[in-house]
């Protein structure tokens, strides 16, 4: 089942604008492809403390789940949303209550942005209790739900990119997927579902959107679980 939007002839912007930030003139019509990776303003993990990800730059050493320490090797910088219309709903960020994945305060994630939950059931299903997940079937769950971005204010987007395909700690102990160098290309809006799908990865996906639905609704009957995971990694954002 793909996921498509249709933006009624509205053309997809390659890239951030930082002349159109300047000028505070976001009224041309356009979108940007970057409807998956880190809202400006989210705290990441890094060998020298928290850093928020706009202030990222390549060579920075980010912790990781998996490999330790890592350099980002770039950054790649846009928008979600820009033009004379209301940001459409389908592309409204989440907002993910404090300690509901980990994360010691309050988390915002993009739709199409991919988290690292553990879970019984995909324990049950795949015989791996992490598995990744879209963010947008997490929404309804543990009080997860979409916020609207304000208009005329464009969301900045920030996708820090590695050698390989690695999960970053935002916030806390929330566990969130950085793509590879390569990966994180600018896309037209009717390819997002070809965004976040990670190639040279441990970790399973859902094969269907009713398998994901069915975990996550799991993960409400396993707060605790989230909870112990983020005491025992002891990352707490500032």
């Amino acid at each position: 089942m793909d996921f498509r939007i249709d933006f009624a002839g509205y053309d997809a912007a390659s890239c951030y604008d930082d002349a159109s930030a300047i000028s505070g003139d976001w009224s041309a019509p356009g979108i940007a492809g970057l409807a998956s990776g880190f809202a400006a303003g989210t705290e990441i993990a890094t060998t020298t403390g928290w850093r928020t990800v706009e202030a990222l730059a390549p060579g920075d050493r980010i912790l990781t789940f998996d490999h330790g320490s890592q350099p980002v090797r770039a950054v790649q910088r846009g928008v979600l949303w820009r033009g004379r219309a209301p940001c459409p709903e389908p592309l409204w960020p989440l907002l993910v209550p404090e300690g509901v994945l980990g994360n010691s305060t309050p988390l915002t994630l993009l739709a199409e942005q991919s988290v690292l939950v553990e879970s019984d059931l995909a324990e049950d299903m795949y015989g791996d209790p992490f598995v990744l997940l879209p963010a947008r079937y997490l929404e309804g769950a543990l009080g997860i739900r979409r916020i609207a971005p304000p208009h005329g204010a464009p969301v900045e987007v920030i996708v820090p990119l590695f050698d390989r395909p690695e999960v970053a700690f935002a916030n806390g102990a929330a566990l969130v997927f950085c793509p590879a160098r390569g990966e994180g290309e600018t896309v037209p809006l009717n390819r997002l579902a070809e965004l976040q799908i990670p190639s040279d990865c441990n970790y399973l996906r859902p094969c269907t959107p009713r398998e994901a639905r069915r975990l996550a609704e799991a993960l409400e009957n396993q707060r605790p679980l989230q909870e112990d995971r983020a005491c025992a990694i002891g990352l707490q954002a500032a």
